[in-house]
């Protein structure tokens, strides 16, 4: 090996000082650098978690409005159109209502204050002896299909002459299609399908004692309450919203 020849300044010592030196420099560079990106690391990764927990967390809730949103519209649409088929089923009323249907009904008032059985005998198209006083009404209802059977229709005794099987009818068929129209009606109200309410307002007086509620009672008495369910359950719910529960089986 060369010697190394001393200064006097002392510089010679100082270069050999800075060059031993400069391995443990590198070494605790490296060291620094591997602690900062360790640590570094470490925190980056804890962000990243929080920052994904707090994203799932707005997920879940932005979910949970949205579906609320959606049940809230549904919910809606839903009584929208329970009203809408409300209004339906009441058209479907009015527009089957005719001059003789009411006409109907007032022979089926006016009879059953005479005799009960005088309905239950045209339910089974028997031909039943008559009052003088429903010439009028039996009159009203058979004009509307045959005007040349009034002439057939005439009083004796105080009873209705010519009254034949034709006439009853004719009387049966107003009976059976004004039931029809208003089973068809009420049973958007059983089976739920529009707004009870609107339903139980519009067709409250079937509910009544008053003369236009009696002579519904008695044409589903003698036609039976079981062939017409809807009508019966409407009339036997009285006041309550909830009507009962229609038989699927």
């Amino acid at each position: 090996m060369g010697s190394v020849k001393l200064a006097n300044d002392g510089s010679v010592c100082e270069r050999v000082n800075i060059i031993v030196s400069l391995p443990c420099v590198r070494c605790q560079v490296r060291a620094g650098l591997w602690g900062i990106q360790g640590l570094d690391i470490g925190n980056f990764s804890e962000v990243v978690t929080a920052a994904a927990s707090i994203v799932t967390a707005l997920s879940v809730v932005i979910a949970a409005q949205q579906f609320n949103l959606s049940r809230r519209n549904a919910a809606a649409e839903t009584a929208r159109k329970k009203k809408q088929a409300a209004i339906d089923a009441s058209r479907i009323y009015i527009d089957n209502k005719r001059p003789e249907t009411d006409l109907m009904l007032q022979f089926v008032n006016n009879a059953c204050h005479i005799n009960s059985r005088i309905i239950q005998d045209i339910e089974k198209f028997h031909t039943p002896e008559l009052p003088v006083a429903l010439l009028e009404d039996v009159r009203g209802c058979v004009e509307f299909y045959d005007r040349e059977a009034l002439g057939e229709l005439g009083e004796e005794d105080g009873r209705i002459t010519g009254l034949s099987a034709k006439h009853i009818i004719q009387l049966r068929w107003l009976m059976i299609d004004y039931l029809n129209t208003l089973e068809a009606v009420l049973m958007f109200w059983w089976q739920g399908t529009a707004n009870k309410t609107l339903l139980e307002e519009e067709f409250g007086f079937l509910r009544s004692n008053a003369d236009s509620s009696r002579p519904v009672r008695y044409l589903v008495e003698s036609f039976g309450a079981a062939n017409f369910p809807a009508i019966s359950a409407f009339l036997k719910s009285g006041t309550r919203n909830e009507a009962p529960e229609p038989d699927l089986d």
